[in-house]
């Protein structure tokens, strides 16, 4: 990707509360601007003046109504996606009416803070990248790999030598192989350690072939991050064999998804994907630190000031941690110095 787009969504009341969400947005070139114009057309004036008081799944009440031109079009990703930073901004909106974290609002007794781990690390560039991370602390670290198999085993080489017993190294194959190919390297890569390797298979793979594959290895495998249908993550998740659960709250099912997948699933095996702006990180964040406290939420590593500096407070990595404050909601307000600088579009 040469850009980072996102599309950020505020939700205010009428007693001036604003609630954020984010809508994933990162493919093809043009999503942010069609995801934009989608909201605009179809959802804005179903949401102007709707009253509610319980954000769980009232967007897929909301959007039910239009949901037909978005399976006739064949185009439902596009719907998941503008629905699950809906249900975000939503969530959000309720916890600053509540007057409490949005931490506090689905456990009391959530932490204060969630550990991270970098990723967005190109098998090129992973030195200066694991470098960097290193100096904010982070103790975690996720390589992209799948491009070329000798490659591969030379960086893994590397990288074995390169870490240290205190850190961890995850591996993420972007759907990057097929049956046969993962079956052959999945067994080659049993010789290394690491915690666990991502998406070895094709998302719209059939519960043979996941099943086939988990229960074929002794590597950890995690998989959710393009998983769009409750089911699946439950049946993903129910697998005994399986530790990783990687759904994406600005992809799909938003927050709401990820509240009820919880109470279904262990919700240890919960480590939420994130690659995007400091809305849906902190979203994610508060989410993590809620449901699975001990987990890493997955950062990006590369320089993105719509994540870093979205916020008035910049969003800040200190001891491999992100920290919260007392601030209602995931906090706020947002900086429109940075906003402005790379605004696209906006209704406001």
């Amino acid at each position: 990707m040469k850009t980072r787009p996102c599309i950020i969504i505020e939700l205010e009341d009428f007693n001036k509360n604003i609630g954020y969400g984010e809508i994933w947005c990162n493919f093809p070139s043009d999503a942010a601007s069609y995801r934009f114009n989608l909201l605009n057309s179809l959802y804005l004036n179903n949401i102007i003046g709707c009253e509610f008081s319980n954000p769980e799944k009232l967007i897929d009440k909301i959007a039910d109504k239009f949901k037909t031109l978005f399976v006739q079009s064949g185009d439902i990703g596009s719907f998941d996606n503008i629905n699950a930073g809906l249900d975000c901004a939503f969530w959000d909106l309720f916890a600053k009416t509540k007057k409490i974290p949005l931490n506090k609002l689905l456990n009391t007794e959530s932490q204060k803070h969630i550990s991270v781990y970098a990723s967005g690390i190109n098998p090129s560039e992973s030195n200066e990248k694991i470098t960097i991370a290193r100096s904010m602390g982070i103790k975690a670290f996720k390589v992209k790999i799948g491009f070329n198999h000798s490659l591969d085993i030379d960086l893994l080489n590397f990288l074995t030598d390169y870490f240290s017993n205190e850190e961890m190294l995850m591996l993420d194959v972007n759907q990057g192989w097929n049956i046969d190919e993962a079956s052959k390297y999945l067994k080659i890569l049993e010789n290394y350690n690491f915690s666990w390797i991502e998406e070895p298979i094709s998302a719209l793979s059939n519960k043979d072939e996941f099943n086939n594959i988990i229960n074929s290895t002794n590597c950890n495998l995690a998989f959710g991050e393009n998983i769009n249908n409750l089911d699946d993550f439950i049946f993903l998740g129910q697998n005994n064999k399986l530790k990783y659960i990687q759904p994406d709250l600005t992809k799909f099912g938003g927050i709401s998804l990820i509240n009820n997948l919880s109470k279904k699933i262990q919700s240890n095996k919960i480590w939420m994907h994130f690659l995007g702006s400091g809305v849906g990180l902190l979203t994610s964040a508060h989410i993590m630190s809620a449901i699975n406290p001990s987990a890493f939420l997955e950062t990006d590593i590369n320089v993105n000031p719509l994540r870093t500096n979205l916020f008035k407070n910049e969003l800040k990595i200190e001891d491999g941690k992100i920290n919260f404050n007392d601030d209602h909601g995931i906090g706020g307000p947002l900086n429109f110095d940075t906003i402005n600088k790379y605004l696209i579009s906006s209704n406001v």
